[in-house]
């Protein structure tokens, strides 16, 4: 005797056929355009106006302050006797050689001062025309210390130095602080900082 069982079926070959493989040869789906703006107009590589005129500024400044120290440099002998006989009528207590060597002392100090503003002028101006953001500091002590040495060269020598020189480096100073005021506007701080970004990135 046999006992049917529930009836079983076989999976048809239908069922046993693995999926299509997808169509290589599909196309795939387009892709979104995506644009980003810039969340700033970019800087372009011109130097604006006002590099050029700051550069002009200094460079001129710089040509008074030399032309001042040369000027003293020519007539150094008459110079030296007018100082000297200044402190001595100042101080009438003061003996030849005391006064002598402040005269020495007033005139080094005032030639140091000089070269420190010619080489600090120069080389703000061709920091600032190489793009380097450092040019603004060292422009910027270039005009104080043009300033405060021209102010203590008319003091101590207006009765000494032969005018218009006296009063030259003054002209010159005023010169450098025009300048170094150019290498703050907002256009040069933009171009500067640009160039400083894209030496870092």
């Amino acid at each position: 005797m046999t006992t049917d069982g529930p009836a079983q079926h076989s999976p048809s070959s239908d069922s046993r056929r693995p999926p299509p493989a997808p169509d290589s040869r599909r196309p795939p789906p387009p892709r979104p355009r995506i644009h980003v703006d810039p969340l700033h107009d970019p800087v372009p590589d011109t130097p604006p106006r006002a590099v050029g005129t700051a550069v002009a500024a200094v460079a001129l400044g710089v040509v008074a302050v030399l032309a001042a120290a040369v000027a003293v440099a020519v007539d150094l002998t008459t110079v030296r006797e007018r100082l000297r006989a200044v402190v001595l009528a100042d101080a009438p207590d003061t003996s030849v050689t005391d006064a002598a060597d402040t005269v020495t002392v007033t005139l080094t100090v005032a030639g140091a001062v000089a070269a420190v503003v010619v080489l600090l002028g120069l080389l703000g101006a061709l920091q600032l025309r190489g793009r380097r953001a450092s040019a603004r500091n060292v422009l910027v002590t270039t005009a104080v210390l043009a300033a405060a040495g021209s102010a203590a060269f008319v003091i101590a020598t207006d009765d000494a130095v032969a005018r218009p020189w006296v009063y030259v480096p003054a002209g010159g100073a005023v010169l450098l602080v025009i300048g170094a005021a150019l290498a703050f506007t907002s256009a040069v701080g933009r171009w500067l900082r640009a160039a400083e970004h894209r030496r870092t990135s």
